[in-house]
């Protein structure tokens, strides 16, 4: 799409300049900050209030160091590059500049997050939830700091982080 608007990354923020040991430093901040809240308060709550049933998508991984690898690059490169390019660089930036052009950014920011959350419909209704939060929290940080490389670092780091703990058995295990 981008080539047939004859743009490039550059256009939705991905500048290869800007991806320097700040970016990276807060990245890896950002998403130690989002691991903590999904561990700590997010996953808590909603088991506090609702009946969760297991999340079980992903414990083919449990038992093999191998496919948590595999799926740590999958991760990587799906959740950190591809869904940050085309949610927060371009689906962003078209609903800024063409679709709803003169709208609150906070309204445009919203929408694009929703549409990220219902992308992971096939997990179940609080991940889709999960994901519309994560949608915001990488999306404020796209916005604040002009690039697509914290949000692409913080997003592929907080899927390693989290498969991690899915392969040592630890995520979502905190309740009170």
């Amino acid at each position: 799409m981008l080539r047939k608007e004859g743009k490039t990354f550059r256009d939705i923020g991905l500048i290869k300049e800007k991806f320097t040991s700040r970016a990276f430093i807060l990245g890896v901040v950002t998403a130690l900050t989002w691991v903590a809240f999904m561990q700590f308060v997010y996953i808590p709550s909603i088991k506090y209030f609702f009946e969760v049933p297991d999340y079980t998508e992903y414990n083919f991984i449990k038992s093999s160091m191998t496919r948590l690898i595999m799926t740590v690059f999958a991760a990587i490169v799906i959740g950190g590059f591809y869904e940050e390019i085309v949610f927060r660089g371009y689906i962003q930036n078209v609903f800024e500049k063409r679709i709803f052009k003169g709208f609150s950014p906070l309204i445009i920011m919203f929408l694009t997050s929703l549409l990220f959350g219902l992308y992971h419909v096939q997990q179940d209704i609080f991940a889709v939830i999960a994901a519309f939060m994560g949608g915001l929290y990488w999306v404020i940080l796209y916005k604040r700091f002009g690039s697509l490389w914290i949000p692409i670092i913080s997003h592929a780091l907080f899927d390693t982080i989290t498969l991690i703990l899915i392969y040592k058995g630890v995520f979502g295990s905190i309740t009170y």
